[in-house]
């Protein structure tokens, strides 16, 4: 077997091994548009054996339906008597701490409080003394609300997502093993599959610092909504919910998760100054994965089995089951329908906020999951296609010629087939569902309505185009990102150093020295 020989089949062993991942996101996904989800057990348990969840919201500046979003989290038909919302901000000079009041206002029954990370009496603040906590802001926002939360299960969801009424029961079920599909099959770990609206109103994108040049030149492009929404509900989709579904490793963006404290604090109370618990990764910055992936791996200790054992029983009478009949899995995907997204409006979102947002994405992952991030490029339409058609050519697959016309003819049936393969599964995640309004939030897309062809399909080709730049840029380009507000540098231990204006790490580390 000659080189070129090892490499023709290298790229079709690739190219159907991608092709499968896709199909098994897309029928996953399909399967569930076709039936609603059942409603949950937990919701009708006697009030005593409900479990406990502190909801816990970081929040930062204002975002499109920001209260929208957040108000979604006191319309949820879960016993509001087990329900403690703790909604986490910097500083009272951000704008959203007048959202936030608004809420508590017209929520006045339920156990909600907002959380003022410069009040927090572990925190000397942002220019004090820092060996309390690491920089990464959004773990030090919501250290007290963690710290601080009413019994066992936690369930942290970012400010800008809105999720359905039934989805905490629907969590709480899959997380305790209430589910009449598998009853007593208990999870480390459940989460949401993102999905990102773009709402195309009137509000400024927000500045950002990666691309300063070229976001002058660019400043009045308002295209990079579209583009995120076209990520999150095609590709991003169908590998979120193949690689869920198949669980040979964690897959986790940290928008809506779900997890026991005394499971996460009993992994992590090894760190010299840092409490258990989220402060745990208060030094790293991909801290939904790394908590994900700490939980992945890791066997459950007893006594979380033995509390665990319990959930949802009175507290007064003797468990049910013994723990020898417990099953415990390692991450749950709620099934994505409709009514189980966590959705994101976005507003007048451009290119270079996007452009900022995916190398953000990509640079905080290189270091935590250096593979996975490695092969990404060869997991969209153009680069895969182009595998497969010099895959099928060279080794002349069922007489297929080894010519330039063959080639060129493969690669383009294999992208047009893709993209229809995304269309359909943006409809279905766009405008799927039964049609009850409580499934959709008030920005969400009506049952019918379709964005038009042209238009979706120059977005589509345009965030295909732009994936392969994005990645060597992110990957290659150095390892400085701006968050909330924030710069910092990553370093290859996944360690995250916060940078001062002059560009400098506070710890005395030159911005030349960081590759951007």
């Amino acid at each position: 077997m000659s080189f070129l020989e090892f490499i023709a089949i290298a790229c079709l062993v690739w190219y159907f091994t991608v092709l499968t991942v896709c199909a098994i996101g897309i029928l996953k996904i399909r399967k569930d548009q076709s039936k609603a989800p059942s409603n949950p057990v937990s919701n009708t348990l006697p009030l005593p054996n409900v479990p406990h969840v502190t909801i816990i919201r970081p929040v930062k500046g204002i975002e499109p339906y920001l209260y929208e979003c957040l108000a979604a989290t006191f319309h949820q038909a879960y016993p509001p008597e087990r329900l403690t919302i703790y909604f986490c901000i910097s500083s009272h000079n951000d704008p959203a701490i007048q959202v936030l009041e608004h809420l508590l206002h017209d929520f006045p029954s339920f156990d909600a409080k907002i959380l003022v990370e410069e009040e927090d009496p572990n925190l000397s603040g942002r220019n004090g003394l820092t060996t309390n906590l690491g920089p990464n802001p959004k773990i030090r926002n919501m250290s007290r609300a963690y710290r601080e939360a009413k019994g066992d299960i936690v369930w942290i969801i970012d400010c800008n997502v809105w999720i359905s009424p039934l989805v905490a029961g629907r969590l709480v079920d899959l997380l305790c093993g209430f589910t009449s599909t598998a009853p007593g099959q208990k999870y480390k770990f459940v989460h949401q599959l993102p999905l990102v609206v773009d709402v195309s109103i009137t509000r400024d994108a927000k500045p950002n610092s990666l691309f300063p040049g070229l976001r002058r030149r660019l400043s009045n492009f308002i295209t990079g909504g579209l583009l995120e929404e076209l990520f999150l509900s095609t590709s991003h989709a169908k590998f979120y919910t193949a690689i869920s579904t198949v669980a040979i490793a964690p897959c986790i963006v940290g928008k809506s998760n779900m997890f026991r404290r005394s499971h996460l604090n009993a992994l992590t109370s090894s760190h010299p100054t840092h409490a258990p618990g989220v402060d745990f990764f208060s030094t790293n910055i991909c801290e939904d994965h790394l908590i994900g992936d700490l939980l992945w791996r890791s066997p459950v200790p007893p006594s979380v089995q033995k509390s665990a054992n319990s959930e949802g029983q009175s507290p007064v009478d003797p468990p049910t089951l013994p723990i020898s009949n417990i099953t415990w899995q390692n991450h749950g995907l709620l099934p994505p329908h409709p009514s189980n997204l966590a959705t994101q409006p976005t507003s007048n979102l451009s290119l270079i906020s996007y452009l900022d947002r995916r190398t953000r994405w990509l640079r905080v992952r290189k270091f935590t999951v250096t593979l996975a991030t490695l092969v990404e490029p060869g997991t969209e339409s153009l680069l895969c296609s182009l595998y497969g058609a010099y895959g099928l050519t060279s080794l002349r697959i069922f007489s297929i010629p080894n010519t330039w016309t063959a080639f060129w003819l493969i690669f383009s049936f294999s992208v047009v087939c893709w993209a229809t393969a995304d269309r359909y599964v943006w409809t279905l995640l766009q405008h799927g569902g039964t049609g009850d309004p409580s499934e959709r939030p008030v920005f969400g897309r009506a049952q019918g309505a379709r964005r038009p062809v042209g238009q979706w399909l120059l977005a589509w080709l345009g965030r295909e185009v732009l994936a392969l730049p994005i990645w060597v840029w992110a990957f290659w380009g150095g390892v400085t990102v701006v968050w909330r507000g924030r710069r910092f540098w990553v370093g290859t231990d996944m360690v995250v150093h916060e940078m001062d204006e002059a560009g400098t790490g506070m710890g005395g580390v030159e911005e030349s020295g960081k590759g951007d």
